[in-house]
């Protein structure tokens, strides 16, 4: 082999192993923020590509050098990195639902706000729940843990593998996961404010002169947050347990598609 075909594979393993990245970098929580800089995840994915290029070339995977077969790829390794970031951000998905469940419940329906991690409206609650898990997790160092978690594909889906990812099944039990680990994460706030819904109805109906409308909606408001703050100091064990949960994820994907 010469050196210009050294070089040309060399350069087709970077490459292959910047898609991977890029995909991941462009949705997983923390990096695929709207707020971080395309220039900036472009670098990251780079810096995290050459840390891995030694890694990924001792295992000598093999490269097609026909343009349509290295095309394809390319295009596989982007999908890998995709779906890794896309089950990733399913951590994110279950606090925006327990938001929005919190939300329905204390009155805030309507009042969504811009959500300064992704740039799109979302639940208040929902919004704070989330800044909230970022900078824990930043405080933790567990964004290293997505960056292991992304070493170890390779190790389960290597460049050249010839499997598809899981099938359907597995995304509607992920779905149905973030569903009811919302449901869970809301419930306390939500079925105490659904508590005081009840109290609140039979008090309208032991005194019909109070105009019970006028003063319910402050008070669930009232109510709701002090249900919050006395929540946070339990947040953080539910966010790593979430977390947890969410590496169990990663894992599963990765099992399946190396089967």
């Amino acid at each position: 082999m010469g050196l210009a075909e050294i070089l040309q594979w060399n350069l087709s393993l970077f490459l292959l192993i910047l898609s991977r990245w890029t995909g991941m970098v462009m949705l997983a929580p923390v990096f695929g923020a709207r707020g971080v800089p395309g220039l900036v995840k472009l670098g990251l994915a780079v810096s995290l590509s050459v840390v891995l290029y030694p890694l990924v070339w001792a295992n000598v995977p093999q490269i097609p050098v026909a343009l349509l077969p290295y095309a394809a790829l390319v295009i596989k390794e982007v999908i890998v990195g995709l779906v890794i970031g896309f089950v990733i951000s399913a951590f994110t998905a279950v606090l925006q639902g327990a938001g929005q469940l919190i939300d329905f419940q204390m009155g805030f329906t309507m009042a969504n706000m811009i959500d300064p991690v992704y740039g799109m409206q979302g639940p208040m609650m929902g919004n704070f729940q989330l800044i909230l898990a970022t900078m824990l997790l930043l405080a933790t160092n567990a964004h290293h843990y997505l960056i292991a978690a992304m070493v170890k594909s390779y190790a389960y889906i290597p460049i050249n593998v010839s499997h598809f990812p899981p099938g359907i099944n597995f995304y509607i039990e992920l779905v149905s996961s973030v569903f009811a680990l919302a449901a869970q994460l809301a419930l306390p706030v939500f079925g105490a404010l659904l508590v005081a819904d009840l109290g609140v109805g039979l008090l309208s109906r032991t005194v019909p002169q109070l105009n019970i409308f006028s003063v319910m909606f402050p008070v669930k408001i009232i109510f709701g947050f002090v249900l919050l703050i006395m929540a946070v100091p339990f947040l953080g064990e539910s966010i790593a347990r979430l977390f947890d949960k969410s590496m169990d994820w990663i894992l599963q994907i990765y099992r399946g598609w190396g089967m």
